[in-house]
């Protein structure tokens, strides 16, 4: 199937909700049954630098002024964007990443109670033109993530020890934003299992595909 253009998804949600497992099975599908032209890629990350970028922040250990964590965030997405997101966008590709804007703004504005101005004015600076197609929020209890992040066999960063509190604000920080941007934005129950919400992305994801084939 060939795009006319290239087609850019993005999973958000809290620790746990499944983001990693659902953009991997996404990306696996598409490259077996729809476009061999996709590719896989994560915030903050994506590139060599982006990804060196993303170590420093999940130390705990460095205890990151807010705005210093927010400013790191944005160089490394600079480079993710310009490097990485726009080259692949420009050959048609689809570009699946995990985490992008709206977790800055769940994290860093109505966590860390950054002005959303600032933010915003950074974001038009980086990439003024640059915004998903299709923005999956997997949304889910405080109870569920605390079970599935305790199933990683891997270490946990800052961001999987939070309390109760800050996860609660940064879930309800994520549904104002769904709801603001309720078009852009297609919230998922991933409470349910991982088959459920695998079904809800591939319709949502193949039923748009085929509207820009």
């Amino acid at each position: 199937m060939a795009l006319k253009q290239g087609l850019f998804i993005c999973f958000e949600g809290v620790e746990g909700s499944g983001k990693s497992t659902q953009s991997k099975l996404l990306y696996q599908y598409i490259k077996k049954n729809i476009s061999k032209k996709v590719i896989l890629t994560r915030e903050p990350g994506g590139t060599k630098l982006s990804e060196k970028i993303r170590n420093f922040i999940l130390n705990d250990k460095n205890n990151l002024d807010v705005v210093t964590e927010f400013l790191l965030i944005m160089a490394g997405r600079n480079e993710h964007v310009t490097k990485k997101i726009n080259y692949y966008l420009k050959k048609k590709y689809i570009v699946i990443c995990d985490r992008f804007f709206f977790s800055t703004l769940a994290y860093q504005h109505y966590l860390e109670k950054m002005n959303i101005n600032f933010i915003y004015a950074i974001q038009k600076i980086i990439y003024p033109k640059l915004y998903p197609d299709i923005t999956f929020l997997l949304d889910l209890n405080r109870l569920t993530s605390k079970i599935r992040i305790n199933k990683r066999n891997k270490k946990r960063n800052k961001f999987d020890q939070l309390s109760n509190k800050k996860f609660n604000i940064i879930r309800k920080g994520f549904l104002k934003i769904s709801k603001k941007y309720n078009k852009k934005i297609i919230k998922i129950n991933s409470n349910q299992n991982i088959s459920f919400i695998k079904k809800a992305v591939l319709n949502k994801t193949i039923e748009y595909i085929n509207a820009r084939s």
